[in-house]
């Protein structure tokens, strides 16, 4: 299958693959999902004129081939920092696709940046990554609702089961081609109304009694009984 646009600037020579950009905040997942797309045949450089890593690989997908680039993980699109610098240039170097990695355990802070990513003219998939560990929590999130507020494809995935990956990708190849709708660039105080109007909308909490494990965490976050804890996990872990 040909690139959907061969003008565009991938970081392989290659015209027969489609540019998927796999974006989300810090430690949601991203670099799971992409280790279990990509595999083991990837490649890590820095970014021109700067600091900053980046990874891509290549992807095979029912005889469909595509490039997915590992864009620095960043909170926002502000280029106040390398990373964000880096991520809004790919976004204005185009590619045909984005898939954007949303925390379920935190839906909210994770959509300042899904939001931005609208303004620009690429369709956009997102995954609702962490979905186990949110339902454990006691957060249920509707994602059809969330799927009609963003208007955009949500797959709930749970990266390190492969749970959701072979749809992500199937939907990622389906919209190759697709002329994506663009939103007009709000402002902060807009974005965050549009955040808390979605997350009111499609996020609910249920009450679940904690487990054993997580009373545990708890207790190590205070100095009594935590210090005590922590000295003897270090003695047996010593084997004194």
């Amino acid at each position: 299958i040909m690139s959907c646009n061969s003008e565009q600037v991938v970081p392989v020579s290659s015209e027969d693959k489609i540019k998927i950009l796999l974006m989300g905040n810090p430690n949601v997942g991203k670099s799971v999902i992409f280790s279990k797309l990509t595999g083991v045949h990837v490649t890590s450089s820095n970014y021109v004129g700067t600091t900053v890593d980046y990874t891509y690989g290549d992807v095979n997908y029912k005889n469909k081939k595509g490039v997915i680039i590992d864009v620095p993980g960043t909170y926002s699109l502000e280029a106040s920092s390398e990373a964000e610098r880096v991520a809004t240039s790919f976004l204005e170097e185009g590619a045909d696709v984005i898939i954007c990695v949303l925390d379920a355990t935190n839906l909210a802070r994770n959509l300042d940046l899904a939001l931005s990513l609208r303004e620009y003219p690429i369709p956009i998939i997102y995954s609702l990554n962490l979905i186990d560990v949110a339902e454990r929590d006691g957060i249920k999130i509707d994602k059809d609702k969330l799927e009609v507020m963003l208007k955009a494809p949500v797959i709930p995935t749970v990266a390190i089961k492969n749970k959701g990956l072979r749809e992500l990708l199937d939907r990622a190849f389906s919209l190759c081609g697709q002329k994506a709708e663009t939103f007009p660039k709000q402002s902060e105080d807009e974005r965050w109304a549009t955040i808390n109007e979605i997350t009111n909308e499609v996020q609910s909490y249920e009450y679940k009694e904690p487990t054993f494990i997580q009373k545990l965490e708890y207790l190590t976050l205070k100095p009594w009984p935590g210090i005590p804890i922590a000295l003897l996990v270090l003695i047996l872990s010593l084997g004194v």
